[in-house]
């Protein structure tokens, strides 16, 4: 032939017609036209050919999504010059279009176009993406899709779902995140937090495409932190096509919600592209008096500054107005009061404020090499109000009195900054293509409160003895002079790496590290009558954390995978000889295997784990006042997680956990459990059943499980009982029906039977928080 002719082959598998119109995972970087056809005939499964020098020299746009192979090659080759031909049975030939258009800005197919609850690719683990079969480790994803089905709306309901987390309230405006033990870490695209996510208020959904949960020690991306795992939080992204979304809801206790979202290029070629997000709730509880109202303004830009190079800008902003609510008091010996579940014993002039925002950027410029490098830089600026009072002692029983309520005033500003630079990419070596990730990441988080409580000098006057238990409780609302006044600052900075190698066809070694400066300081500021200087905290420099995992591929569908993985939590108590405590290690094994069913469409996941947290400060006995590392607690238990579509028009997100955790050495507590709150096992369901042809077509139904066996608050004492509550199941149904192809509408019924369950078991004082009970929300999507 006079000029040679390339012909990709696709992989080995005989595909029939109608497959080529079927949506398949493509992951294509900017490269050379030629290149990239050679990419899409091999992971779609098509034929394509073309004359090798009439296309050389010619860049093609990237590729990421869950795209249908025709559309994706129609992408490729999208103002390039070239058209393409079918010839039939799967086979394309490109040719020169007779016009010879100029080449177009990359277009990127964003997270909008993968659908369903099984997720294609994660960044959690590694900055890029990656599929959960690459990952030696427990990783959840929940999508857009699963968020929309179960129509969720805050952090609460996304990590209620996520196996093997458990979510435990405070108040109605945040609450806890805890898995294997201990509390979840933050991250926000990738980048990790100093902030934590327990205890502080984060965006509300309507502006994240999805949810990530790597469980387990993440010490190698995140730094210093706890060994229980990372959850984090993926933006949504411009869309290089035009699309709307909006929906309105409303149900019991006077629950409404607004939501409107639209997306899409901003000129003429797409180089441009805008995405805005607003949200409005206004909600009452089962509780009485206890009301929240929440607004959610987001709006983000994509800019190709050239073919192979994106900026991303973007700002969010939140605020909250709530009437608090945190739980119930127990009486004096124990045991649980009994009161209706919409029992108040909160004044109601008690009130919770939360205003947040979140400003920032990203940089990516991907190489001809497939190396791509990123530089992500965020500020969140976070203020925290509130006025409350609360009983600080039991309830007494007989005369159904409360020793003291509590009343106080503080406001709290949280700034915290972060960058993190990293580049990954393949290289060859030994026959074989591997792949590198480094990186360097910063963050400071700076926390400043003032405010008043009874403990406040001079601030007495904010206790109200002898109130009796009523709804509201008889507690006037104080005039607040501020005495106190704190200050903190946590910076942790580090350089990391991970890498992997395909040391053979079914088998590959991830090896990871990574060397961390961590400092906390804090000290009290006016209007604290004694302000003092900056008294050092925990510290570290140079802190080496490993990270080593090994993946087997038994079938082209099943992995079988081990690994382990540390973090470390700076210390601040000293020995005999004023040396300060080595950091606490987190440390854990976990053995698993990852199954994909159904030509992919389904995800199974089964680990086991142990875990040990180590170099626990306890007391040294030959020493008072001192201190030695030898305390530790072990955490371990296995989990099984079922996520994807079994069936045509079916979704199912099911887990089942078991966990023990157990101090091995803590003193008197050696033995027990970490923590009572933990249930033994925790199951979760979630699954959605769209009806085809016939009477009920467009129809849907949908059914939830939430449940776990017994926990507990704490271990009892001669005077008081331990609050305990057998294992409970909370039942979710729902019923949908798609009107046409741009409306649809869903009945849900939360708490289908009505079960009467705490969310937390917490002391005599307060904490101890209902559940709701049975109640419904109908909501009216639109989407065009």
């Amino acid at each position: 032939m006079h000029q040679p002719l390339r012909l990709a082959l696709l992989v080995a598998a005989i595909y029939s017609g109608s497959a080529f119109a079927q949506t398949k995972p493509i992951d294509i970087s900017a490269q050379s036209l030629g290149g990239a056809l050679t990419s899409l005939a091999t992971q779609s499964g098509i034929q394509i050919l073309f004359n090798a020098d009439e296309v050389k020299g010619t860049k093609s746009v990237a590729l990421h999504g869950q795209i249908a192979p025709e559309e994706a090659l129609r992408k490729l080759l999208e103002g390039s010059g070239f058209v393409f031909g079918n010839t039939g049975k799967g086979t394309y030939v490109i040719k020169r279009s007779a016009t010879g258009l100029t080449v177009l800005p990359e277009v990127l197919v964003t997270a909008d176009a993968e659908r369903g609850y099984k997720a294609n690719k994660t960044t959690i683990a590694g900055k890029t993406p990656q599929t959960l079969r690459e990952i030696p480790n427990s990783v959840s994803v929940l999508t857009r899709d699963q968020m929309n089905d179960q129509n969720m709306v805050t952090t609460w309901d996304a990590l209620s779902q996520i196996a093997g987390v458990q979510a435990i309230s405070n108040d109605i405006t945040q609450g806890q995140y805890h898995s294997r033990g201990g509390a979840l870490e933050l991250q926000n695209d990738g980048s990790p937090s100093s902030m934590p996510l327990s205890g502080y208020q984060q965006f509300d959904l309507a502006m994240y495409e999805r949810v990530e949960v790597l469980r387990g020690p993440s010490g190698v991306l995140q730094g210093s932190g706890s060994f229980s795992g990372t959850v984090n939080f993926v933006r949504k992204r411009p869309t290089d096509v035009f699309t709307a979304n909006w929906l309105v809801s409303g149900g019991t206790w006077d629950n409404y919600r607004l939501e409107g979202d639209v997306s899409g290029p901003l000129n003429d070629n797409k180089s441009l592209r805008g995405r805005a997000v607003i949200s409005y709730v206004d909600r009452g509880y089962v509780y009485n008096r206890a009301h929240d109202q929440k607004m959610l303004a987001y709006g983000t830009l994509d800019l190709d500054i050239t073919p192979v190079t994106t900026a991303n800008v973007f700002v969010a902003y939140q605020n909250n107005d709530s009437t608090g609510f945190s739980g119930l008091p127990a009486y004096t010996n124990g045991t649980f009061l009994s009161v209706p579940r919409s029992f108040n014993p909160y004044p109601d002039w008690n009130k919770l404020e939360w205003e947040t925002t979140d400003i920032g950027g990203e940089l990516t410029h991907k190489f001809d090499s497939e190396w791509v490098t990123t530089l992500k830089l965020n500020r969140r600026d976070q203020r925290f109000f509130f006025k409350d009072s609360y009983p600080t002692t039991g309830v007494t029983p007989g005369t159904m009195m409360i020793g003291n309520y509590a009343r106080r005033e503080f406001e709290y500003e949280y700034v915290h900054e972060s960058a993190d630079l990293f580049t990954s990419g393949p290289f060859n070596l030994l026959g074989r293509k591997h792949n590198l990730l480094i990186g360097a990441n910063y963050s400071n988080y700076e926390s400043t409160g003032r405010g008043a409580n009874p403990n406040s000098s001079g601030s007495s006057y904010l206790n109200v003895p002898n109130v009796s238990l009523a709804d509201p409780p008889a507690v006037p609302e104080p005039n607040v002079i501020y005495r106190a006044g704190s200050q903190s600052v946590t910076t942790q900075s580090g350089l990391y790496g991970k890498l992997t190698l395909n040391l053979a066809d079914p088998l590959k070694a991830i090896l990871g590290g990574r060397f961390s400066n961590y400092d906390y300081k804090s000290r009290n500021i006016a209007p604290n009558p004694t302000p003092t200087d900056w008294s050092q905290g925990g510290k570290a420099n140079g802190e080496f954390t490993p990270y080593a995992g090994l993946i087997y591929d038994v079938t082209r569908d099943i992995s079988l995978y081990g690994s382990y993985a540390d973090i470390f939590v700076p210390q601040t108590q000293k020995r005999v000889d004023n040396t300060v405590l080595d950091p606490r290690v987190g440390k854990q094994y976990e053995l698993g295997s990852k199954v994909d069913l159904f030509g992919g469409k389904l995800a199974v996941t089964g680990a086991f784990f142990d875990i040990r947290d180590t170099n626990r400060a306890l007391s040294d006995a030959n020493n008072p006042g001192y201190y030695i590392s030898a305390g530790e607690l072990e955490s371990k238990g296995w989990e099984l997680e079922v996520v994807g579509s079994p069936l045509a028009r079916l979704d199912i997100s099911a887990s089942y956990t078991n966990l023990t955790t157990k101090w091995l050495n803590n003193g008197t507590s050696t033995g027990q459990p970490v923590s009572f709150w933990y249930p033994k096992e925790m199951y979760k369901l979630w699954s959605k059943y769209r009806f085809g042809e016939g009477t009920l077509s467009g129809f849907s139904i949908g059914l939830g499980i939430n449940g776990a066996t017994q926990s507990a608050s704490g271990t009892p004492t001669p005077t008081v009982a331990a609050r305990e509550q057998n294992g409970y199941t909370v039942v979710k149904a729902q019923i949908g029906y798609k009107i046409d192809k741009n409306y649809a509408v869903t009945l849900d019924i939360n708490n289908l039977f009505d079960e009467k369950y705490y969310t937390r078991l917490g002391g005599t004082n307060t904490y101890n928080t209902y559940g709701d009970p049975r109640n419904v929300v109908l909501t009216l999507r639109g989407s065009y």
